[in-house]
């Protein structure tokens, strides 16, 4: 090979190598928001009630079992989030394992990878045992003592997703979201004797977390850290706004607000109340979402069962507000609050039309049209179904309910009830029967829901339930026919 050969030989391996650079480059840069983009809900574990807009399950976590949480984090998944803010939450540590263990049932369907919904820890004042309590942390002691409620949810979290041979730490991390190789952490409002940290504070947390977890945290933090030197991007239960932007200029971030009704603060004024309006606010605020140039790297959503400030994505009763509408409007911490929409303050609102799923629906053509453009007048979004008897692990005996509510966003075609992989029954929307159960096997059964739209969408739900009646039950025999 001549040296002219020679030389251009080497340009050419040398763009070659250039060019391998860069598209390394562009993959990691691709890859610094893990799952890209990060789209995520805040979660919340502890029992709500109160609410003007009552859920389908019955408060802000229904039975709170892994039944319950495999149902939301399909919801969730469906609507088109690629993550979850997990509230951590001191005394609702059932409904943490719980969700947990669906998380984890989630991840074993899968032949690879991490759950389709990705952690975000979320840690905010309760998940401390004294919620208001200002917490001392700058002396060791203190600083240990914050710190324990952290690792203790990690040292949980190992439980369900234990390392893998040849990790670091206990736990394995695949289950998390990642900012820049880190795992992400969400630090809200803490009550703390001083903000004034200094700007080693977070360096200290995500050494320990090193230490004892093997990886280091991306910290996303309430402004009022703001002198702690971390990110800055969340901006949370922060007012009425729809929509707030964070100021990391690397990873563009937003927090929209589905809404603001809290029915247990009385003094609050209407001015302060974001409405619901049918959900056409919230719609708007995805619309700058999809409009925003750069285009965000995380999207924040308040909330999805956050019900006692009305704020919720979650399935619920579609309800109508106006002053006079004859609601409960005596105090929010009464009984009555749990069974209906309770606001000592009127206020004129609606939750749209007839479907509980509206919010979850709106998401999910939203998202879609963010990440794939737009989808015209098609219909998409497929019908649902909630199968409010029997539930899940319900034992039952006699004549029991068969109570079930189904629901499109455009308009339902028909609905297919099959018990045991038989069609039972049909119908076209809310369906209410009773089940002769001494006509089966005491143990356990399957009763699935498919509902179609008339754009032929389809989507199926399956609650497993237990017949348990006396040996020796059967049917009253009717009396003989006079003719």
């Amino acid at each position: 090979m001549n040296a002219a050969n020679l030389s251009e030989a080497m340009r050419t391996v040398r763009l070659a190598g250039f060019a391998s650079l860069l598209l390394a480059l562009a993959n990691t840069a691709a890859a610094q928001v893990d799952p890209s983009p990060l789209i995520a809900p805040v979660v919340f574990h502890w029992v709500q009630t109160q609410t003007a807009w009552p859920t389908l399950e019955g408060g802000s976590v229904g039975s709170a079992s892994q039944a319950f949480w495999a149902r939301q984090d399909a919801l969730m998944e469906t609507a088109g989030f690629t993550a979850q803010l997990f509230d951590v939450t001191h005394g609702a540590v059932a409904s943490m394992r719980n969700h947990l263990a669906a998380m984890r049932a989630r991840a074993e369907d899968l032949p690879e990878g991490p759950p389709p919904l990705r952690l975000v820890p979320f840690i905010a004042a309760e998940a401390f045992a004294e919620y208001s309590a200002p917490k001392e942390v700058l002396s060791p002691a203190g600083f240990e003592a914050f710190y324990k409620v952290i690792r203790g949810f990690f040292d949980m979290c190992a439980e369900y997703f234990p390392a893998k041979p040849g990790q670091k730490g206990p736990l394995d991390p695949a289950p998390f979201a990642r900012v820049d190789g880190r795992v992400f952490i969400v630090l809200w409002w803490v009550p703390l004797q001083s903000y004034d940290l200094p700007r080693t504070f977070f360096a200290a947390l995500s050494d320990r977390l090193e230490r004892d977890f093997g990886f280091r945290a991306y910290w996303s933090v309430h402004e009022w850290f703001e002198s702690g030197g971390p990110d800055d991007v969340n901006y949370l239960f922060n007012g009425p706004k729809r929509i707030q932007k964070g100021r990391n200029p690397k990873y563009p971030a937003v927090d929209l607000l589905v809404a603001f009704w809290p029915p247990n603060l009385e003094s609050y004024a209407s001015d302060l109340f974001a409405a619901r309006n049918g959900a056409a606010p919230y719609a708007a605020a995805w619309d700058e979402v999809i409009a925003a140039s750069p285009r965000p790297s995380i999207v924040l959503v308040e909330s999805y069962n956050e019900i006692t400030e009305g704020s919720h994505l979650m399935p619920s009763w579609p309800v109508s507000h106006w002053p006079g509408d004859g609601h409960w409007t005596g105090p929010p911490d009464d009984p009555a609050c749990a069974t209906q929409p309770c606001h000592p303050v009127s206020y004129t609102d609606t939750w749209g039309p007839p479907n509980p799923w509206h919010y979850l629906d709106v998401t999910r053509r939203k998202i879609r049209e963010w990440l794939e453009g737009p989808v015209g007048t098609a219909d998409v979004v497929p019908p649902h179904a909630f199968i409010i008897a029997p539930r899940s692990d319900d034992v039952v005996s006699g004549a029991t309910p068969i109570t079930i509510l189904a629901a499109d966003d455009v308009a339902l075609r028909e609905v297919r009830v099959r018990l045991d992989g038989l069609l039972l029954l049909t119908g076209t929307g809310r369906i209410d029967r009773r089940l002769k159960s001494w006509n089966l096997s005491n143990g356990p059964h399957a009763i699935s829901v498919e509902t179609i739209d008339e754009a032929g969408n389809r989507s199926t739900v399956t609650n497993e339930f237990f017949v348990q009646n006396p040996a020796g039950t059967r049917e009253r025999a009717a009396p003989p026919s006079k003719r």
